[in-house]
């Protein structure tokens, strides 16, 4: 090594020549200039190896063109796609990022990509959905169109969970309503002639208002009811409304008006005397809020003006501190119904336990009626010793909902007594065994392949009916090599699908989720083991 050392000269620079004379000093030059040349030239190279770039396309999912200025995000680099969708990153570090794809008009999209580090660019096709729309009038039953009705976009599904989106308008002095930037999926379109008392399921607008009553017919007094596109009052005869994506659909709502009847009936406490009590009439429909209201008075109770259908009746009151509740059905058939009785119960409490202790900290569990508003759920509450309990529940029909991860564990049962009630109805009443839910180690897998992948979304479906919901379907995509895979499944049989596109809505749709398990692939795991499957790509059923 060459080493400078000594007196320094002006500046504090190292005089070197001065005490090792200038052919040593020229010698040392000689020898640290070429290798600090070499140095400087290979960093830069070293960076390149040390990085990866990624290259792509950006199209749109209906007519498949290239999206010109669309915003492409990864890590802390953005770029703009050209006129052709095409777009360009270098310089990202090697492993797994997460790329963001945003335009005007399509739905954000999402995607992990892994980078490697070297010469050749890794590929990233995408494509984004365009926004759909929903849009047309209300007319009354002669054709005259009919200002400020609300109208509610629902998901065509069975309700059987605790969350529902709903899309909401008023229509304008024309008659008119619109929805905007709506996903792809099925929906319904119904319009709300009277704003409901308690405010509907996303509140009734100040625009929103009273229709005027139509003319009575035949003698017999008529109301408007709430109405389903085209014309029917009735949910399940409801026309559906796809969405594909980009499509733009027109949907005139014709209000229907019928006669109407009363209900009439008593309320009892729980020790079956009458008691003056709050009542409410609403439909049997998930997440339906009341239609009216009414008082009893020593127990009777009367709804003057009510549509043919099925009704449920709900009171409460109040009794010694005690918050009473009760509720039964009222099924209404083109006369007037007395006699309606409804008892009510007051709440007991019940205590629950997760398997094993020690893993359940974070576990909550739900009860969610199935013959009562979705308003009488009960929660599981911790106490200060760290035990569950429901402190809160109305005798009637349950089904029990869990929400937990727990690393490498899976939901085993829900047991009542020796009775395993996962993904049935229970009915619950006071005195009866704890809810006692069971996690096992050892989880299942399921991992595979997608031929010609593309962006195809996988869908594993249990094979028991009974736990068709949010909990135990899976859905994922499959990565730039067609791989995928689920972790973390409960043993049993599933069918294991990769579809083209894949419909929110339609995994809570009993005649759409038996469709795509006749189009499945069957899948056993079982407990601790992993399994493998081929998938080819298929269309989501229409």
């Amino acid at each position: 090594m060459c080493r400078a050392g000594g007196r320094k000269g002006a500046g504090g620079a190292p005089a070197a020549a001065l005490f090792f004379g200038g052919p040593f000093v020229m010698l040392c030059l000689m020898l640290i200039g070429p290798i600090s040349l070499i140095f400087v030239v290979l960093l830069p190279a070293a960076v390149a190896q040390e990085t990866g770039s990624v290259e792509g396309r950006v199209a749109s999912s209906t007519a498949h063109t290239g999206i010109g200025g669309v915003t492409v995000s990864v890590a802390s680099q953005r770029a703009t796609t050209d006129p052709s969708g095409t777009f360009h990153f270098t310089g990202l570090p090697p492993g797994n990022h997460t790329f963001s794809f945003e335009a005007s008009g399509f739905f954000k999209l999402e995607t992990k990509l892994r980078v490697d580090s070297g010469i050749t660019a890794a590929h990233l096709d995408i494509e984004l959905i365009p926004h759909s729309s929903i849009s047309g009038r209300v007319l009354d039953e002669e054709g005259n169109s009919v200002a400020g009705v609300r109208v509610e976009i629902t998901q065509a599904v069975r309700g059987t969970g605790t969350t529902w989106s709903v899309w909401g308008d008023v229509t304008d002095s024309e008659g008119r309503y619109r929805m905007d930037a709506m996903p792809t999926g099925t929906y319904l379109a119904m319009a709300r002639p009277n704003p409901r008392i308690l405010g509907g399921l996303a509140g009734n607008p100040p625009k929103a208002r009273a229709v005027q009553p139509p003319k009575a017919r035949d003698g017999e007094q008529r109301t408007w009811v709430r109405t389903y596109f085209p014309s029917v009052s009735d949910r399940s005869q409801a026309a559906r409304l796809v969405l594909r994506g980009g499509t733009q659909l027109g949907a005139d709502i014709r209000l229907l008006a019928v006669p109407v009847y009363a209900i009439r009936g008593m309320i009892y406490d729980d020790g079956g005397k009458p008691v003056n009590a709050s009542v409410s009439l609403a439909a049997p429909e998930a997440l339906e809020m009341p239609e009216a209201q009414a008082q009893a008075h020593d127990g009777a109770f009367e709804f003057p003006q009510v549509p043919s259908g099925e009704w449920r009746v709900m009171a409460e009151a109040d009794s010694g501190g005690r918050k009473l509740r009760g509720w039964g059905p009222a099924l209404l058939n083109r006369h007037d119904m007395e006699n309606v009785t409804v008892r009510l119960a007051a709440p007991f409490a019940l205590p629950a336990m997760v398997e094993p202790r020690e893993l359940g900290e974070s576990a909550a569990i739900e009860l969610y009626p199935t013959d009562a508003p979705a308003s009488l759920a009960a929660f599981s509450k911790r106490g200060a010793d760290g035990t569950l309990q429901f402190p809160a529940i109305y005798p009637g029909r349950y089904r029990v909902n869990v929400y937990a991860t727990i690393p490498d564990h899976y939901l085993d049962s829900v047991r009542i007594g020796e009775q395993d009630v996962l993904g049935k109805e229970v009915m619950f009443a006071e005195g009866m065994p704890a809810v006692r839910v069971v996690f096992k180690p050892n989880s299942a897998r399921v991992r595979g392949t997608v031929e010609n992948c593309g962006g195809a979304s996988i869908l594993l479906l249990p094979e028991d009916e009974g736990l068709w919901d949010f909990r135990f379907i899976r859905r994922g995509s499959c990565d730039s090599s067609g791989h995928f895979e689920f972790g973390g499944l409960r043993p049993g049989n599933y069918y294991a699908l990769a579809l083209d596109r894949l419909e929110s809505t339609g995994l809570d749709d009993l005649s759409t989720l038996r469709r795509l398990a006749s189009m499945g692939a069957q899948v056993p795991v079982d407990s601790g083991r992993s399994a493998y499957v081929e998938l080819k790509l298929a269309h989501w059923p229409e």
